[in-house]
Order: C-alpha cells, then sequence, then structure tokens
C-alpha cells in the first residue's frame, strides 16, 4: 500500500500536488486520529492533577519527550524543553544566555548566510540591546559553508557559532561533523547550536555524535500539529542557562521578594503546555517508526531526489531563463529546489502553479541574506515529502513548461 494513502488530504483532494512540505508537512491519520482521541478520551491539564484525566495526558506529555529523545538520540526527556515553535526555541534560548551572563558585549555569534530568520533576528536583537557582534560565514559555489572563511572568522571572541543543518531554500546539508571537529580544535568552549527544523523531518540528526550543546527544532514540519516546538540542550548546560522567561510550572516557591525556578525541564515551560500538540508529535514520530525510520524516509528522498534532478536537467537546457539556486549534486542535500526565473514575476508563478492544482511557495522563504548574496529579490520553492511520487513531479515539470509558454494567460485558461 502507498504511503500516500495514510494521508487523508489527498482522499479529499485526489487531485492535489502538494510540494510545499518545507513550509510544513501535511498530517497522516495516526496523527489525526490521535489527537481526536486524546481530546475525547483523556485530555486535561497534566502537572499536580491527581484524577485519572490529568494522570493519562501527563503520561502522553513525558511518552512525547521520550520519543524525541529517540528520535535525535538525546540522554534524557531533562534535555528536552517544549514551546511554540522553533523560532520561540531559539529566542528563548538567546535571550537565556544573556539572562545567564552566558552571552556578553562584544562577544561574536557565527551564522551562515543560509540562515532562516528564525536563527537570525534572535542575535540581531541581541546586538541592538546589549552589543553583541554578529557575522555571517559565507557559503561556497555549491551553497555549502565555506569553511576557509569559517576558520578565519574564528576569532577569540567568538561565543556561539549557530547554524542550519539543512536549507530551507537550496537543500544544502551542512557538514556539522567537520564544524564540530573545527570548532572544538579551535575552541571547545564555543556553543554549537543547531536549528535542525529542516533536516529532522528527512535524516537522523543524532546529537551526542555530533555534540552538539544546543539544537531546535519545530514539529509541524515532522508531521505534528502546529504549536510544538522542541529545545533540546545538554543537560550541564541547560543546568546553569538562566531561564529568560517564567511563570506557573516552571517554578518552585514565589515569594513576594523572589522565586526559584523548577528543576529541568519544567523550568523552559511556563503556563499550560500544548499537551494535544506534544501528543501529536509523539503520533508523529511513531509513524516514521512504523514505516521504517529515517532509512525509509532516506530511501524514498533519494530516489525523488535522483528523479527531480534528471528532469530538471533536461527543463533548463529547454528553458534559459530559470535560475537554479542549488548544488546540482545528488549527496549532500534534501529534497528542497528553489529557482528564479526572468519570464514572469514570482508571486504570477506560484498562482499559475496554484491553477494547476500544484502548491509551490514565492518570496524570500525568510532567508533574505541568502537571497541578497545572490543578487535576487525571491525564489519559487518545491518541496518534497515522503508522500509525493513520481507523477507528481511530473505534472509539476509539464505545468511550468506550460506556465513559462503561455504565461499569465495560463491562468486564465
Amino acid at each position: 500500500m502507498s504511503i500516500r494513502t495514510d494521508f487523508p488530504v489527498f482522499s479529499h483532494h485526489p487531485d492535489l500536488v502538494y510540494l510545499d512540505s518545507a513550509s510544513t508537512a501535511q498530517k497522516p491519520s495516526r496523527v489525526i486520529e490521535g489527537m481526536k482521541y486524546h481530546m475525547e478520551h483523556g485530555y486535561a491539564n497534566i502537572h499536580r492533577g491527581a484524577y485519572i484525566l490529568s494522570e493519562e495526558s501527563e503520561v502522553l506529555y513525558h511518552s512525547s519527550k521520550e520519543a524525541v529523545v529517540r528520535l535525535i538520540h538525546a540522554h534524557e526527556t531533562a534535555e528536552i524543553s517544549y514551546c511554540y515553535n522553533a523560532t520561540a526555541a531559539l529566542n528563548i534560548l538567546s535571550t537565556s544566555l544573556i539572562a545567564s551572563s552566558q552571552l556578553n558585549k562584544w562577544d561574536k555569534v557565527l551564522l551562515s548566510r543560509a540562515e532562516h530568520h528564525a536563527n537570525i533576528v534572535p542575535w540581531l536583537i541581541a546586538k541592538q540591546t546589549i552589543g553583541i557582534e554578529v557575522e555571517f560565514v559565507s557559503l561556497d559555489a555549491d551553497f555549502q559553508l565555506d569553511f576557509t572563511d569559517l576558520e578565519e572568522k574564528l576569532t577569540p571572541n567568538v561565543r556561539v557559532i549557530a547554524l542550519t543543518a539543512a536549507s530551507n531554500v537550496t537543500g544544502a546539508v551542512f557538514d556539522l561533523a567537520r564544524v564540530r571537529d573545527m570548532i572544538r580544535a579551535k575552541n571547545p568552549s564555543i556553543l554549537i547550536i543547531v536549528d535542525g527544523s529542516q533536516a529532522v523531518p528527512h535524516f537522523q540528526l543524532d546529537i551526542q555524535a555530533l555534540d552538539i550543546d544546543y539544537m531546535v527544532f519545530t514539529g509541524h514540519k515532522l508531521m505534528s500539529d502546529t504549536g510544538i516546538g522542541i529545545l533540546y540542550g545538554k543537560k550541564s548546560l541547560l543546568k546553569v542557562l538562566t531561564p529568560a522567561i517564567g511563570g506557573g510550572g516552571a517554578i518552585n516557591w514565589v515569594r513576594e521578594d523572589g522565586f526559584a525556578p523548577s528543576g529541568l525541564p519544567s523550568r523552559f515551560e511556563p503556563g499550560t503546555p500544548h499537551i494535544i500538540g506534544a501528543g501529536s508529535l509523539l503520533r508523529a514520530i511513531e509513524y516514521i517508526e512504523s514505516i521504517g525510520g529515517y532509512a525509509e524516509i532516506e530511501r524514498i528522498e533519494k530516489d525523488l531526489v535522483h528523479y527531480t534532478l534528471t528532469k530538471w536537467q533536461v527543463f533548463k537546457t529547454q528553458h534559459s531563463t530559470v535560475k537554479l539556486i542549488w548544488t546540482e549534486k545528488e549527496e549532500g542535500r534534501i529534497w528542497v529546489f528553489s529557482f528564479a526565473t526572468d519570464a514572469m514575476h514570482l508571486s504570477d508563478v506560484a498562482d499559475a502553479f496554484a491553477h494547476h492544482s500544484i502548491c509551490v511557495r514565492a518570496g524570500h522563504h525568510c532567508a533574505e541574506p541568502l537571497m541578497q548574496s545572490q543578487c535576487i529579490m525571491g525564489s519559487v520553492r518545491m518541496s518534497l515529502f515522503l508522500y509525493n511520487t513520481h507523477e507528481d513531479i511530473d505534472r509539476f515539470f509539464q505545468a511550468f513548461s506550460d506556465i513559462l509558454i503561455h504565461g499569465v494567460m495560463n491562468i486564465e485558461g
């Protein structure tokens, strides 16, 4: 049976070609039905509830974190904190580093030019508020990290290097093992922070093997509900990280003149958490495990990448106005493909695809520094996931050819 049949959206929209999974993934029945079941049978607030509904919700919440531990090879659930999304996690992390005096004026944070705004803006806010330095590492011709440039920028005041594991625009997968080796040899005290939002849905990120200090990712790209983000941190680091947020559930006691934060991981989870979202994340991870885990996802991905790149090779010779924004190598990439064209406005291209029931995304993809480095305003992005097929890819290229030949008029029929 096809994996596609596990996703109800395609039975409701049989003509749909969904090529926007880098933005958010469609949901399998296991996730949808799991959320419904919990709300109908065992929903209540967690922490301190002595009745059965609260206990069932507590078990679900903790089981979700156990699944995350399995997924990324963390040590224990104390290293996993939940928040709204990866953007929120990075903001919590950056402000907590400041609150802990672990990031101070004149300290440098290194980023790559491929970063999503989620991993840029929090550090620029810190630059404005306390005067840290933020510097960007260049990319090479294959949109990988320029390691010569990285080494030159590893000055003594570097305190943090924060990198995406895989680009949401080019699909390039960064060599984090090489980054680890360079950083640990140069200065072991530099914090390695990884944005795994585009990587975790596609391939194994072993945070122990890569010696990652902190990692964030978001659940909805992994087929869970929206509103659930994950902040991983080494336990030894989290213990000395002062939370920059606080409130009920994140404290041991409160008096008129002060308070004491709770233990891990609750100290970074003030207020009622997204319990249903945590349960959906558990079901999403269970679904991945049920189909064969990352081995099966990577098998599907390699086939789709090979097929798509083969089609692009032919297509670009027929349509010279199209500029591809990625490496043409099959290795070291996920299934994200971005392009620009002078033939039409990017929004018109996306609208024309929508007319063909094909979902793509046009814009700067929250990666304006990358676009600026390529001297373009934005791109159109097609991104695939395990539920896509060769037929989806064929329809994309047929529609794109029609769009370029007929232009905006094609939208009108």
